[in-house]
């Protein structure tokens, strides 16, 4: 554990070395005005910051340098030849008859000092500058900077050979400690962080700890090449060099932050759905529950969602500043950019900020109104059970009127609250309402039409839900009432969805309204020939109607003779049930008493158009209703048996 805190310490120190180095490295040094180096290689010389006769400071550093580049690159010249010739308004410094630059009266006043001195303070570092390039540019230095780079490298892969031995050991070591050493940190004998949890972390701070000694060993190994050979070191590679590097680990260090961030949150996201029920419950307020454990967590996980966003444009904003903050060029960039973003946002809060009393209001009277519609609730809830009573309101009237009473409270709500809105008096604000009006009204003629035909229907009571009603040529059951339409619920499972402007236009036919009470007569029609009694047949119809399930016996069944036809005699048969629900099947159970029934009597049911005259043929009763006797009647012509003997002689 000892020598893990000491790898976590290093880990921090290098970390922080590396954030203030690139952020102290990004602030290069400014010169000052009229202030013009003379640069030999990388090594400032002097500087020239007057002017003499025409040539500005400038023209004159550039003349300069370029004078000594040119004997600089001359092996064969002895720099020892520089000479001060002292003239009347200056001094020069020559190299045999050539002029190399001349210090004047204004030269040596801006230093304090004479042109004498500051003329022999000029030679000595030239001629010690001129000399050291030599040496440095020689054979044997170039010689002696191969086998530096040499070893160099030799490093560099000794150094990648020491970590791919030495870091592997230390995470199976890590793996290996048992919670003995590694203890689960609790809070009140609650597991917090399980030790798991902290050997994990221990090496994914060590990988990274791997990453920054490589990144750095890297690093120092192309800085001081570059640095050893003259020919490199005058590009001036090694800020940019930094910068990349420090690009390299703080893209790590975002990336890891990033990745780290999502694990962490969509670990919590786990934990939520596993505390659900158990550590996460109900948030009530006495017996009335605010919030579910299920909306509770939803919440959570909202929450959490709403934390990784913010915390990962926080963590791309200081990225991207410190990534432009590293090279010169783009120092600015970062400031420009992100005031596109910020200045919004610094807008919205301050909006919002101002805009809190009014919140404040606005969520008391949410709350106000709130109850408001609870104690409305409440009382017609009350009425709707019975423990309420008002002899001209009906039950069936206490919820639609509730969802009216609370339509209009909604509405008065957004009254009280509109003005206490952000923006609500601007123009834009104004327009978009105007907009929205019109397109109300102009789109929602037929809803509204619906709407108070819904209202009309409630009041009316013509059916109540679960009802048998017919509405125009939809008959079923009433399965759902609203504002806007009807549903009906037909015999064979099909539901019909009726706006109620049709409803209230249609005629309707309510089945159940009265078969409580009173009892549904239902009622079938048979046609029988003139040759059968008319008391037989109502004898009949009645017993068929009597053994018909659901049908009552009191009132008793009975039957009307509804029409004469040319063949034959309509009967109809009433009967009284209080099952409106069941017409379908009471008619089918009722129809096969008939049949059968009349089948027994030998008695037949025939259509209006069939010959009450029997020319032969056979009785239309089924077989096994007929005796074995039967026989068909022979076929007769104005009373004569054309077949046999005559209508009544039995000789």
């Amino acid at each position: 554990m000892n020598n893990t805190k000491k790898l976590f310490s290093a880990f921090i120190i290098i970390l922080v070395f590396f954030t203030f180095s690139g952020s102290a490295f990004s602030q290069s040094s400014k010169d000052s005005l009229n202030k013009f180096p003379i640069v030999l290689d990388t090594d400032t010389l002097f500087y020239v910051q007057t002017s003499l006769g025409v040539f500005s400071p400038e023209k004159r550093a550039d003349e300069i340098t370029l004078k000594i580049k040119t004997i600089a690159s001359n092996d064969t010249i002895d720099y020892d030849s520089i000479k001060i010739v002292p003239q009347t308004d200056f001094i020069q410094l020559q190299l045999f008859d050539e002029v190399l630059f001349v210090v004047t009266k204004d030269d040596a006043a801006i230093v304090d000092t004479t042109e004498i001195f500051l003329a022999e303070s000029y030679r000595k570092t030239l001629i010690e500058k001129l000399n050291e390039r030599r040496v440095i540019y020689s054979q044997n230095s170039m010689i002696k900077n191969g086998v530096y780079t040499l070893v160099y490298l030799v490093l560099l892969i000794v150094f990648f050979w020491i970590t791919t031995k030495i870091f592997p050991r230390l995470y199976k070591k890590i793996e290996q400690l048992d919670e003995s050493k590694i203890k689960t940190v609790t809070l009140k004998d609650k597991a917090i962080i399980q030790s798991s949890t902290i050997v994990t972390i221990i090496i994914l701070l060590l990988r990274g700890l791997r990453f920054v000694l490589i990144l750095f060993a890297i690093y120092l190994f192309i800085t001081q090449t570059l640095l050893l050979w003259p020919y490199t070191r005058q590009w001036e590679l090694q800020p940019i060099i930094k910068s990349f590097a420090l690009l390299i680990f703080y893209s790590a260090l975002f990336f890891t932050l990033f990745k780290s961030v999502n694990s962490l949150l969509s670990l919590l996201n786990e934990k939520y759905e596993s505390w659900k029920g158990t550590k996460i419950l109900s948030v009530k307020v006495k017996s009335i529950e605010l919030l579910s454990a299920d909306r509770t967590v939803e919440f959570l996980i909202l929450v959490n969602k709403v934390l990784r966003f913010t915390i990962q444009i926080i963590l791309l904003y200081l990225y991207i500043t410190i990534i432009f903050s590293l090279f010169k060029f783009t120092a600015t960039w970062a400031d420009k950019l992100f005031g596109y973003i910020l200045t919004p946002l610094i807008s919205v809060l301050n909006s919002f900020v101002k805009f809190l009393p009014n919140l404040f209001f606005i969520i008391v009277l949410i709350f106000v109104f709130r109850y408001i519609i609870k104690l409305v609730k409440f009382i017609f809830t009350e009425i709707h059970t019975g423990r309420i009573e008002f002899p001209s309101f009906p039950r069936d009237w206490a919820m639609p009127t509730f969802k009216i009473v609370r339509f209009l409270i909604i509405i008065l709500a957004v009254i009280v609250i509109f003005p206490y809105l952000p923006g609500s008096d601007s123009p834009f604000f104004q327009g978009i309402s105007i907009f929205v009006g019109i397109l109300f009204s102009l789109g929602s003629t037929s809803a509204v039409a619906n709407i108070v035909a819904g209202v009309l229907l409630t009041y009316m009571r013509p059916f109540k839900t679960g009802e048998k009603v017919k509405i125009s040529d939809a008959m079923g059951e009433v399965v759902e009432k609203t504002l806007l339409v009807t549903r009906i619920r037909t015999n064979k499972n099909v539901d019909i969805t009726i706006p109620n402007a049709m409803v209230l236009g249609s005629h309707i036919i309510n089945f159940s309204s009265s078969a409580e009470d009173k009892g549904l007569i239902l009622h079938t029609t048979v046609t029988i020939g003139y040759d059968v009694p008319w008391r037989k047949v109502h004898e009949l119809l009645i017993s068929a109607a009597s053994e018909t399930n659901l049908i009552l016996k009191e009132p008793k069944p009975f039957v009307e003779q509804t029409g004469l036809d040319d063949f034959s005699v309509a009967y109809e048969i009433n009967a009284y049930t209080h099952a409106s629900g069941s017409m379908g099947g009471i008619y089918s159970e009722l129809h096969s008493k008939i049949q059968d029934k009349f089948n027994e009597a030998g008695v037949e049911i025939m259509s209006p158009n069939y010959s009450a005259v029997r020319d032969g043929n056979q009785t239309t009763i089924p077989q096994e209703y007929l005796s074995k006797e039967y026989q068909a009647p022979p076929f007769k012509f104005l009373g004569i048996n054309l077949f046999g003997k005559q209508k009544g002689n039995d000789s």
